[in-house]
């Protein structure tokens, strides 16, 4: 029996843009391992989560004073974690490498707080962030508005200003850290 198989074809004369994206992706990941980026990023997001389980010597935690309570410190820990995720996005190189300081932030946070952890991963408060960055990019009061809201403080300017100014600090000091870690674009 003759079969004729010059109809079948087992590999396309040209890739899928499917196959080429996830080429392009493997070759992105090991570029970005060999040149050292992705041992930062880990280093940086593991870094960042330092700072927010330090509990009163960390960063979420500076300056609390006579407005906080139980709910403002759980407020100051989503919105650090915001910023660090927001920094993250922009100063990483690619989407690889930010994947990868994020998945560094979360696990140490899950391994060393796992109460902290449950705050900023179960919590809707994260999303009111991203929404209003997305909604009012550039509106220098998105999230002290949202912060004042989260903190049972809608409207009060006092709480939308300790927002702002608590989101303007996280991001200063943030930027500044993910700039000191020198990854390569």
């Amino acid at each position: 029996m003759n079969c004729d198989d010059s109809d079948i074809k087992i590999v396309p004369d040209k890739p899928s843009k499917v196959f080429d994206m996830s080429e392009g992706a493997a070759y992105a990941f090991i570029r970005e391992k060999a040149n050292g980026n992705m041992e930062k990023a880990r280093a940086l997001g593991k870094r960042f989560a330092s700072e927010l389980t330090a509990g009163r010597t960390g960063m979420a935690q500076f300056g609390v004073g006579a407005f906080d309570d139980q709910d403002t410190l759980v407020q100051r820990n989503v919105l650090f974690a915001f910023i660090v995720g927001h920094v993250i996005e922009e100063m990483a190189p690619n989407s690889i490498v930010a994947q990868s300081a994020m998945s560094a932030f979360y696990e140490t946070i899950e391994r060393t707080s796992p109460e902290i952890y449950k705050q900023i991963s179960d919590s809707a408060a994260l999303s009111l962030y991203i929404l209003s960055a997305r909604s009012t990019p550039g509106d220098e009061t998105a999230a002290g508005e949202v912060f004042a809201r989260l903190c049972g403080r809608e409207g009060d300017a006092l709480f939308v200003a300790y927002g702002r100014e608590l989101a303007d600090y996280f991001m200063a000091h943030c930027t500044k850290e993910a700039v000191c870690v020198q990854m390569i674009r």
